[in-house]
């Protein structure tokens, strides 16, 4: 009998635990890392157009939250990058400045960050 208490003990800790790192993540926490360590591996960098001021005179900065290591960063700039005709260039802590071909529509900014995990705390144009 109390080995099944025991066991139990053991099962309720754990989905707490998964619970509890699920909703960091969902919170803004983008990657889970929570500002860093070994669990921050950085991944693959997909094609990332130059944010060269000449071809994409449209500018717009924001402030995200959840962003804590270089891998957020990637994740910002490869989310933003896969919008047509936009390039992104994102800076520890908070920083990303969204470079376009023409107008930027922010609403689909705040939208791709969101669902890569992160939130636009702040827009400027």
């Amino acid at each position: 009998m109390v080995d099944y208490l025991i066991a139990g003990a053991v099962l309720v800790l754990a989905v707490l635990v998964l619970a509890r790192q699920a909703l960091r993540i969902r919170r803004g926490g983008g990657c889970g890392c929570e500002g860093g360590g070994s669990s921050c591996a950085a991944p693959r960098r997909v094609r990332r157009r130059s944010a060269d001021a000449s071809r994409y005179p449209h500018s717009l900065e924001l402030r995200v939250a959840g962003m804590h290591c270089e891998g957020c960063v990637r994740r910002v700039e490869d989310a933003l990058g896969a919008l047509d005709g936009v390039a992104a260039e994102a800076k520890l802590p908070d920083a990303v400045i969204v470079r376009g071909s023409r107008p930027i529509d922010a609403a689909a900014c705040e939208r791709a960050l969101r669902d890569a995990g992160y939130e636009v705390v702040e827009v400027r144009s």
